[in-house]
Order: structure tokens, then C-alpha cells, then sequence
């Protein structure tokens, strides 16, 4: 995943501030492990907004 370090290291989860593990996919995401979401990146970007949020599956 090509999202850099520092951003990485400051970012959290929009829901609960718990800490973003990044996922290669494909498609490459964060995924917060307490609330069971996932975000996309795109071109190391990633998109922390409601709206491109999924749920976490089994």
C-alpha cells in the first residue's frame, strides 16, 4: 500500500479514534479492528468519509 508512514502513524478510526491497520486488498483499505469497518485508499489517499465506509465481514 503506498500511504506514508507519518500520515499512517496520526491517523484513527472516524468512529471510535482506535487505530487503522492498512489491508493490501485488493482494492487497498484501513480497517478498524473495534469497530469492524473498512475505508478505501486511493493512490494513497485514504477515504475516511462516511460515505465510502463498508462494514467488516466474517
Amino acid at each position: 500500500m503506498d500511504l506514508d508512514p507519518a500520515l499512517r502513524s496520526i491517523l484513527g478510526c472516524p468512529h471510535c479514534k482506535g487505530p487503522l491497520e492498512p489491508h493490501e486488498g485488493p482494492p487497498p483499505e484501513l480497517h478498524c479492528a473495534r469497530c469492524q469497518r473498512a475505508w478505501p485508499v486511493e493512490q494513497g489517499v485514504p477515504q475516511l468519509v462516511s460515505e465510502r465506509e463498508r462494514p467488516l465481514t466474517p
